[in-house]
């Protein structure tokens, strides 16, 4: 009986790339970059809080803001701009009492990541001060052992961790 041999694989024709053959020899990334090079460009548009002219894609689900604090606008409205009353330490209890941490204490922010001199306990960089809260670099206070896991919200259960290392690490103890 003969034996069926899997027909080989077409690949795309860019040289190294051993994708996939989609169409007209191009796996689907190739083609797009030279057929439809404008598919996902940046548009200019307004901020829908203040008018400030941005660049974003094309067809982005959320409505343009130029800033956090326009964000926070949109989001809640003008009175939003003006309140400045937001405490982390006490939303950041509120958070560890909802997911049923036993152990309790109240801290700042800034304390952990002094103490840590602002460097991420997970990749050993160091974290920016002055960036974006949703850039991968900015510092965040992570739970070593995760609330969700039994985790105290104590000192010497956080530590400074970069937004990427936090996020990447999710609810996993470190």
């Amino acid at each position: 009986m003969p034996t069926l041999t899997p027909a080989r694989a077409k690949t795309c024709t860019e040289p190294g790339c051993p994708n996939k053959h989609r169409a007209l020899g191009l796996c689907s990334t190739h083609y797009n970059r030279k057929h439809q090079p404008n598919r996902h460009a940046p548009v200019s548009t307004a901020c829908t809080a203040c008018g400030t002219s941005i660049r974003r894609p094309y067809k982005a689900d959320r409505r343009p803001t130029c800033s956090i604090a326009c964000r926070r606008i949109v989001q809640f409205g003008p009175v939003a701009a003006h309140t400045g009353s937001y405490d982390w330490s006490t939303d950041a209890m509120k958070r560890a009492e909802l997911a049923g941490a036993t152990v309790i204490d109240r801290f700042d922010r800034l304390q952990v990541f002094e103490r840590d001199g602002w460097v991420c306990y997970r990749c050993e960089r160091p974290t920016d001060p002055d960036a974006s809260p949703f850039d991968p670099i900015s510092p965040t206070v992570d739970h070593v052992v995760p609330l969700s896991r039994g985790g105290d919200h104590t000192l010497a259960n956080v530590r400074c961790c970069c937004l990427g290392c936090n996020s990447s690490k999710q609810d996993h103890a470190a």
